[in-house]
């Protein structure tokens, strides 16, 4: 009996497509592990700039619309008298959760009229924003104001704190007349951060340029001296990258230099966003989840093309082979005809021509 060796046909063709099954597994393992980590760090850091950017700019948008309002209030000023012009400003602060004050001081820092009458006779020359609006648009930073606090009222015992800004009213010559101010509830700033913070997953701070934290979503806020993101903040460029916060995690921080939009006066605040490293957001997620899916799909399909490719070309060959072999050992039986392949239907024919003429010559 003649030894054939043991790797057949159908063999050799389910041998292949396991393979290619096996190049297929290893090309995107291999890339995974020396490029997955990569390019989930650079994806992390691209999310942690583009969110917070576009958080500044939501918040940038907001108080420009109050600055708007100002303006179009210190157009009115000069055309009202004292009793008018507080009632006017009275509306304009609506309940008094938001912009906790308005008022317009004459030239020599007398408060003339002012929401409810509120500080309406105090002197206010000293204060920030009436020098700052003396000048041009003031936008000051989170500040206590005590006396303004105390008749108010603060939550806790707390005194209130505020964001101002201030512009300069012109009579009619277009010279100046005193300065119109706003102060705008710190309490407020830190809610939009927290909506914004949810909004966009991530954690948000508002720093001044000294690098103290002005407002932030977060429970902590560290110092300058413990993140190398918030030193960066300092010096006004933009920044980012990983880097492990007082918490024990890993964030991906980016640093917004500059929190302002249209003809909104310059807080010269900077916005850090960070985002925590172990984290996927929901894009990556589902990518990862889709190729695994996809690569199941192409295992499937390799598969059944492998098992259709044995069946139609290579089974037929088998069976030539062994019906071949039967005629070399005396059968007079006549091979099927194949018409799977141009190679295998020629043999076909060739066996049954053989088979033909051996009949022939025999009879």
């Amino acid at each position: 009996m003649t030894d054939y060796p043991r790797l057949t046909l159908r063999k050799a063709g389910i041998a292949f497509g396991l393979a290619c099954l096996l190049v297929m597994l290893a090309v995107p393992t291999i890339f995974a592990l020396l490029r997955g980590d990569r390019f989930t760090d650079s994806t992390l850091d691209y999310t942690a700039r583009f969110r917070t950017n576009a958080a500044a700019e939501d918040l940038a948008r907001t108080l420009e619309r109050d600055w708007r309002d100002l303006l179009a209030l210190a157009q009115r000023v000069p055309q009202l008298n004292p009793e008018e012009l507080g009632h006017m400003l009275t509306g304009a602060s609506g309940d008094g959760s938001r912009i906790s004050w308005l008022g317009y001081a004459d030239l020599g820092g007398t408060v003339v009229a002012a929401t409810n009458g509120l500080l309406e006779g105090q002197d206010v020359s000293q204060r920030p924003w009436f020098r700052g609006g003396l000048n041009g648009g003031f936008a000051g930073d989170v500040h206590d104001a005590v006396l303004l606090a105390q008749l108010l009222g603060g939550e806790g015992g707390e005194p209130l704190r505020f964001i101002d800004l201030a512009l300069p009213v012109l009579d009619q010559n277009g010279n100046p007349a005193g300065v119109l101010g706003l102060h705008i509830n710190a309490a407020w700033l830190t809610n939009e951060l927290r909506a914004s913070a949810q909004l966009y997953g991530l954690d948000l701070y508002l720093l001044n340029p000294a690098g103290d934290v002005s407002a932030t979503s977060a429970n902590e806020t560290p110092s300058a001296g413990e993140m190398q993101i918030l030193r960066a903040a300092q010096t006004g460029i933009e920044a980012g990258g990983r880097e492990r916060w007082p918490d024990g995690r890993d964030y991906f921080s980016t640093v917004v230099p500059q929190v302002t939009h249209g003809e909104l006066p310059n807080f010269g605040w900077r916005m850090i966003g960070r985002l925590e490293a172990g984290r996927l957001p929901f894009g990556i997620d589902l990518m990862q989840s889709g190729a695994h899916w996809a690569l199941l799909a192409m295992i499937a399909g390799i598969g059944l093309l492998t098992l259709a490719f044995v069946r139609a070309v290579m089974v037929p060959l088998s069976r030539l082979a062994a019906s071949a072999e039967r005629i070399a050992d005396g059968s007079q039986e006549y091979p099927a005809i194949s018409r799977g392949t141009r190679e295998a239907s020629q043999l076909s024919l060739a066996l049954m021509r053989l088979q033909h003429d051996r009949i022939s010559d025999e009879s």
